[in-house]
């Protein structure tokens, strides 16, 4: 198969986000996000009321992580590139600098789905198979996943900060870690 159709297909068949399928959602909730991931965006302030009103998750906290969001991102990248210059360095993984603004996106993205899974209080949500074929789209152009681990950890500690004494404290960090374990996870060896 070609290089070109072989990316295509992967791009298509990446997807983070499971939630919008978990029948155990009420369904006009499952509406809520599978159109605000197929837009990849942020919850609307209506939306954010609307799930939390199910879930009974702090609707402010929600509002409070979405629209600190590109702070927290920017404030992982300027972690990342001090803990490993390299990467954005002429030969690195993050060179040049259209490759870096893509993995700076896919972790707004990756915060994005994260802050989905907080409002209706599932720390496990992505899709399974969409998640398998991002890894195969990250290992077939070259991501560096060791990067995006530890932009990923500092985010979540950052956004830990955010929600410190809340009650939705434990959820987000059960959110990131569950991110994190679909993202490295590897095929079984025999």
């Amino acid at each position: 198969m070609p290089n070109d159709l072989v990316l295509k297909q992967l791009i298509a068949s990446a997807q983070v986000l499971g939630l919008q399928n978990d029948s155990s959602l009420p369904a006009f909730d499952r509406q809520i996000l599978r159109m605000a991931d197929e837009e990849k965006r942020a919850l609307s302030p209506t939306e954010i009321q609307h799930i939390c009103q199910t879930s009974k998750v702090d609707a402010q906290l929600i509002e409070q992580l979405q629209s600190k969001a590109n702070h927290l991102v920017q404030q992982a990248r300027e972690f990342l590139v001090k803990e490993q210059p390299h990467l954005v360095q002429s030969g690195g993984a993050l060179f040049p600098s259209e490759r870096a603004e893509a993995c700076w996106r896919d972790c707004w993205q990756f915060f994005r789905v994260i802050v989905y899974a907080i409002a209706c209080k599932r720390p496990l949500f992505t899709d399974a198979e969409g998640m398998g074929a991002l890894r195969a789209l990250y290992a077939h152009v070259g991501v560096p996943i060791e990067g995006l681990n530890i932009a990923l950890k500092q985010l979540k500690v950052l956004s830990r900060q955010e929600v410190s004494g809340t009650i939705e404290a434990p959820l987000l960090s059960d959110s990131f870690d569950h991110l994190l374990e679909q993202l490295n996870k590897t095929a079984v060896k025999s």
